[in-house]
């Protein structure tokens, strides 16, 4: 189970998000194309750094080293030229890398070098109105032939259908909307930590 930060700041972001690694959140992924690295850096900071290990950037890829983050995420925009950028981190760093895919024959061209990729929107996006799936989810899945990186469902999950995505064949599910827009997110998201952790099991 992975959660995704709003890409604007919302009240006591930090505080939720110790919380959610205090509670077990296994991953976070830093979304805010917008935000100046200064605040980047404060973000990260007020993030216990215990947890740093468990962040996953999604831009200024050069301050990861700077506090121990080794997992870079990367669109569908930077991801072409994946090693060129990794190679001017000049770190020496094994990062685990993930992507962004909106169809299965892209999902099935990704190199293996990328650990999962968010396959999205599975169903009508929450945080994104009016951003709706296009996606036969079963015919999509059918059309797998790539098993080397994880596929990651992403759009419009909650805890109410999380659980029929892991049915379905995903082999993992990421929370955006469904979690910061829940009407109890904590609430919400022990619900879907328990579906996530039951079905590794």
């Amino acid at each position: 189970m992975i959660i995704i930060t709003p890409p604007h700041s919302i009240a006591n972001e930090v505080e939720i998000i110790n919380v959610l690694f205090e509670e077990g959140l296994p991953l976070l992924h830093i979304r805010k194309p917008e935000i100046y690295i200064s605040r980047l850096r404060r973000l990260i900071e007020r993030v216990d750094s215990k947890f740093h290990s468990k962040l996953v950037l999604h831009h200024n890829y050069e301050i990861a080293a700077d506090y121990n983050i080794n997992r870079l995420h990367f669109t569908e925009r930077n991801r072409e030229d994946f090693d060129g950028i990794l190679k001017e981190l000049k770190t020496g760093a094994e990062y685990i890398i993930s992507a962004s895919v909106h169809t299965m024959p892209d999902f099935n061209q990704l190199s293996s070098r990328f650990d999962y990729a968010f396959f999205s929107p599975v169903y009508n996006s929450i945080s994104k109105p009016g951003h709706k799936s296009k996606n036969d989810l079963v015919e999509e899945l059918n059309q797998r032939t790539s098993f080397d990186t994880k596929l990651v469902a992403l759009g419009g999950i909650t805890a109410n259908n999380c659980a029929s995505l892991l049915i379905k064949g995903f082999d993992d599910f990421a929370l955006l909307g469904g979690f910061w827009q829940a009407e109890n997110p904590m609430e919400e998201f022990r619900k879907c930590l328990k579906i996530s952790n039951d079905h590794v099991r």
